[in-house]
């Protein structure tokens, strides 16, 4: 192995095993001897310009960074594509989506493409691939997906500060060309759990909020600090009403485990020793057709009084 060839194995380990013909090019090697390593088995042809070097791992991510070097200049994974990259809790589509400048062409053998204005603050690498930003990401994924995967989706970015509610607004607010662009309600309704005064403490407590609303519960307050006589904060509940001091627990594998069970039960015991009613809820809870949570909130709601 050659020195050229070195430096060509050297670029592809850092771009999943590809190498484009202007970098190879640019490395040294002709044209000629391209087409030799392509006719001997030595590249596989990914795309127009594109190469993956044989033996190298076959991913999601190389074909998304493929499709990148295949297309346009500044063309960046985006939608669910980049929604994948960011580790947003969704399956990366067969097909990798990709955004191009408006004025570029948008046919792609390798990808689904989108045409839009991308400001510089838009575009970030994730994964070693060039993708739109999370608060970018989350704005166009609201006109692809349905209420409910739109708001799991901003419920982990936000949740891991990914994206906070000001920045996705900021982007709406940049791309909008008129009221009603396709998947603003959905977005604008995904966000308002996160926009209040408190912010729920996981992903699952936002979306146990909006079931007691639906469910036509009042507005809950939100991790409630509660005081024993002396002032002392002996405890935070989840969701609740401080005006009928019932409380809602939210049993998540990674803040309830095992190890936490001695010390919530000590600290679920002398939050009712001072009058509230405390009721535990999980994932399961948080699913149609289980009516266990709604049955018991309706018991102890009946059995207080609002002060």
């Amino acid at each position: 192995m050659d020195a050229i060839d070195l430096a060509i194995v050297d670029l592809a380990s850092r771009q999943k095993g590809l190498v484009t013909r202007v970098q190879a090019i640019g490395l040294g090697l002709s044209r000629e001897r391209i087409e030799n390593r392509l006719r001997a088995g030595r590249w596989v042809r990914m795309g127009r310009g594109v190469y993956r070097l044989a033996g190298s791992p076959e991913t999601w991510e190389q074909r998304a960074l493929a499709g990148c070097f295949a297309g346009p200049a500044g063309a960046c994974a985006s939608h669910l594509t980049a929604a994948a990259l960011a580790g947003l809790g969704v399956s990366p589509p067969p097909v990798p989506h990709l955004t191009v400048e408006r004025d570029r062409s948008a046919r792609s053998p390798l990808a689904v493409v989108h045409r839009a204005l991308l400001s510089p603050e838009d575009r970030v690498i994730l994964r070693g691939v060039p993708a739109t930003s999370v608060p970018r990401t989350l704005v166009d994924c609201a006109s692809l997906l349905g209420p409910n995967r739109l708001q799991r989706l901003v419920d982990e970015a936000v949740h891991r500060r990914l994206a906070l509610p000001h920045q996705v607004d900021r982007v709406w607010d940049a791309v909008r060309t008129a009221p009603g662009r396709p998947g603003e309600g959905r977005l604008r309704a995904a966000l308002e759990p996160w926009q209040g005064p408190i912010l729920p403490g996981s992903p699952p407590e936002a979306r146990l909020r909006r079931q007691l609303v639906q469910w036509g519960f009042p507005e809950p307050d939100l991790q409630i600090r509660v005081r024993d006589e002396t002032g002392t904060v002996i405890g935070r509940i989840d969701v609740g009403w401080c005006g009928r001091l019932v409380g809602i627990e939210y049993d998540s594998d990674a803040f309830h485990g095992p190890s936490r069970w001695a010390s919530d039960e000590a600290r679920h015991h002398a939050i009712e020793q001072l009058g509230w009613r405390l009721l535990r809820a999980d994932k399961v809870d948080l699913r149609p057709g289980h009516p266990r949570l709604r049955d018991a909130l309706e018991r102890a709601w009946r059995s207080t009084s609002a002060a």
